[in-house]
């Protein structure tokens, strides 16, 4: 009887402590299993190195910046307000020095050639006289220019042109056939940028300086319609 007693006890005993055993064994295996599924999902998510999730804006303010760049300028003017008797254009060469984007400070030399209008030829023929005025040899001024605003425009749909429009002032000097005298100088117009390393100016420039005639002096207003190729460095 106890044999069977201890034989009922040790198969009991055997059947309980069996699956309590396999459980208490299982959440260690799948502890260890979630472990490993957590790293391998924390490796996955971890980006390459070479790879940026964040994005990148590029602003770019002007196709040409302009600071402490040098423009050397060629072109030509047609006086628009010369003497009635006269017929006014002339050749000019310019430096300019840009300080930045908006400033920019230039030196101009201009030489002029004056030519007597048809009536007068008709007078000189007839009457063998010509008029008593006065006209320019030679300008040079030295110009402060300021870029009010810049913009762009469309050639084509695959073409485009920048450029900005400017006003500028300061002293110069007129050298006449009577004299040389000071004169006050603005100009105002249009610079359009070629590229990176060209441009061309269009505009109107005023010279404000005494003028002598046989009746005295006074002051006069020359208007000139420009036009100018530089090129940028």
């Amino acid at each position: 009887m106890n044999q069977i007693r201890w034989i009922t006890t040790i198969a009991l005993t055997i059947l309980v402590s069996g699956p309590f055993a396999h459980a208490a064994k299982a959440p260690e295996a799948k502890a260890g299993s979630l472990e490993d599924q957590l790293k391998a999902l924390d490796e996955g998510n971890q980006a390459p190195a070479a790879v940026s999730r964040e994005k990148l804006y590029a602003v770019q303010t002007r196709y040409l910046p302009l600071k402490f760049k040098s423009e050397v300028t060629l072109g030509g003017a047609y006086n628009l307000t010369a003497d009635s008797f006269l017929r006014t254009q002339q050749v000019q060469a310019g430096y300019r020095f840009h300080i930045n984007d908006r400033w920019a400070i230039g030196l101009n030399r201009a030489w002029v050639d004056n030519r007597f209008k048809g009536e007068v030829d008709n007078l000189r023929t007839t009457n063998n006289a010509i008029p008593n005025v006065p006209y320019a040899i030679s300008r040079t001024d030295l110009l402060v220019e300021y870029n009010v605003f810049y913009g762009k425009f469309r050639f084509s749909a695959d073409t485009v042109s920048y450029f900005d429009q400017y006003i500028a002032i300061g002293p110069g000097v007129v050298e006449q056939n009577k004299g040389t005298v000071g004169a006050a100088v603005a100009d105002v117009g249009f610079a359009f940028w070629l590229g990176r390393w060209g441009s061309a100016r269009a505009g109107l420039k005023e010279y404000y300086y005494n003028e002598t005639y046989p009746s005295g002096t006074q002051l006069s207003s020359n208007l000139h319609a420009h036009l100018d190729i530089g090129y940028i460095f």
